[in-house]
């Protein structure tokens, strides 16, 4: 499965991301009464599928629209504990229908979901229920994406699609267990929250806790992401990360390990999630965060707004800074620069000029002794929110280093903020804004200039020091276009897709820029 391209890879996964409602995201042995794209998704998270014969000790049991009998049977190949997911097209009563139907069969722990959009292939929320909050959330997240116009045409999408699907809407996708030979065996994730709620600190466990599953993602490195809801509230108040494949499992552990080593400083940073839980099950780390809510920075962008964000994003870095000891140069250079460099020569060697590489060594080594500072290093519009309070808070920290290295974050923020407010899309409008930004002549380059002043005075920087910085920013980051490339390709990537990489042309551009001086 790992060799399939990430067109076939992606979607594939993403079939099966109901998983996460369950309390074993890794069947060891399935039992499927299902067909089509819903058997394919069983058999790529079980490690064995049945589909007829000998039951009773299933992990998970799968079917589609199942009368009574064929619930029966998922009950008996299930062992005591065990998972059980089902899909039900339109059908009258709905939920609460399908709720009682698994009841009458012997199911315990029933929720139903309503994938959003109204597919259970490819949907962006798993939506519970009878939870008014979560569906709240859900509402105000779509209202977010768009102006009057778009919100006027996706709301007349959606009719249409209501009525071509029937009265009923959508299918209606439903989880439950087979009742446990003890109280604590296969709790669902619902379970285990209700558990921890106290030791988290969060106060009494609610009356109603319901769970909504964000699964949206452009590849399949992209997590899962359950909110955890006290009903009614609409607020979220936990988020749980899981990943879908293992390479995306390496950068959760290092999340959880960042977020509990920010948390263990004498004054930790507002606007970074607290660290609630580690859990392995299954093999798979999940990590439990306090949840993080208010508008996209991305959504607020624009030429009038872009000074005053931008000012309160370099303040913010320079909070998250710790006053750390300087270390010399000779440290950063063999910890950081020459791997670096040894990386991008292995992967992207064959498409770069020889001289320009030349240059770009020349310069990045010139590193001088640099204090280390946390470092998000997905620092993007996208991973900002602007709270109620109108405060920043910051996202997805799977990327980060607690030694990292000062004003890359800054860097790589000011080069997407510009990118919004120029609205470049593309590698050549974005190569484009990206010049236009180092010239602080330019209204993004005197916002890049001044906030880039504020941060290193706040840092006590020699401002000299950025150049080696600049071009060390885009080395850092190419190796995540190399992978995409080679996940689009299902293998080696080829040289023409390697130059398409928009961090290669930025680490080009900048080093272009200073050799001019």
């Amino acid at each position: 499965m790992a060799e399939l391209p990430e067109r076939e890879l992606n979607p594939l996964l993403r079939r099966a991301d109901w998983r996460f409602l369950l309390g074993s995201p890794r069947p060891r042995r399935a039992f499927c009464r299902a067909n089509g794209t819903v058997a394919q998704a069983v058999a790529s998270i079980a490690a064995e599928v049945i589909t007829a014969g000998q039951g009773g000790d299933c992990d998970l049991a799968v079917g589609e629209d199942p009368d009574p009998g064929t619930l029966a049977e998922l009950y008996a190949a299930l062992r005591p504990g065990g998972a059980c997911y089902t899909e039900w097209h339109p059908v009258m009563g709905g939920g609460r229908r399908i709720e009682r139907a698994l009841r009458a069969a012997g199911f315990a722990d029933v929720a139903c979901y309503r994938p959003w959009p109204a597919s259970a292939a490819l949907p962006t929320y798993w939506v519970p229920l009878g939870a008014p909050g979560a569906a709240a959330y859900v509402r105000s997240w779509r209202r977010l994406r768009g102006g009057r116009v778009r919100r006027l045409l996706a709301e007349v999408r959606r009719r249409a699609q209501h009525l071509a699907q029937g009265r009923f809407g959508g299918p209606i996708c439903a989880v439950a267990r087979r009742p446990p030979d003890t109280p604590s065996e296969g709790h669902d994730p619902a379970g285990w929250l209700r558990e921890g709620w106290p030791e988290w600190g969060l106060g009494p466990p609610p009356g109603r806790l319901s769970t909504l599953l964000l699964t949206g993602g452009p590849r399949s490195v992209s997590k899962a992401v359950l909110l955890a809801f006290a009903e009614p509230s609409p607020i979220p108040l936990v988020a749980i990360k899981a990943p879908r494949v293992a390479a995306a499992a390496v950068g959760l552990r290092r999340e959880g390990a960042v977020l509990a080593g920010l948390a263990a400083r004498r004054s930790p940073t507002p606007g970074v999630p607290r660290l609630l839980f580690r859990r392995e099950v299954d093999g798979l780390p999940l990590v439990g965060e306090s949840a993080l809510v208010g508008r996209p920075l991305e959504n607020l962008l624009g030429p009038r707004s872009l000074r005053t964000w931008s000012i309160k994003v370099a303040d913010w870095l320079a909070v998250l800074a710790d006053r750390a000891p300087a270390r010399p140069g000779a440290w950063w250079r063999d910890k950081v620069v020459e791997p670096v460099l040894s990386r991008f020569v292995e992967q992207f060697g064959g498409v770069v000029d020889g001289g320009l590489l030349r240059e770009g060594e020349g310069i990045v080594r010139t590193i001088g002794a640099l204090a280390p500072v946390p470092e998000q290093r997905d620092f993007g519009p996208w991973n900002l929110l602007v709270t109620p309070a109108g405060e920043l808070g910051v996202l997805d920290w799977e990327s980060a280093e607690l030694e990292g290295v000062p004003a890359l974050d800054l860097l790589y923020y000011l080069a997407y903020a510009a990118f919004k407010v120029d609205q470049a899309h593309q590698l050549a409008s974005r190569v484009a804004s990206y010049r236009r930004s180092l010239d602080p002549s330019t209204p993004t380059g005197a916002v890049r200039r001044e906030c880039l002043a504020r941060y290193v005075d706040a840092l006590g920087l020699d401002p000299a020091r950025l150049a080696p910085l600049r071009v060390l920013l885009w080395l850092i980051h190419t190796p995540s276009d190399f992978r995409h490339a080679a996940a689009d390709a299902g293998g080696p990537p080829p040289p023409p897709a390697l130059e398409q990489s928009l961090f290669l042309a930025l680490w080009a551009e900048e080093v272009r820029h200073i050799a001019r001086g």
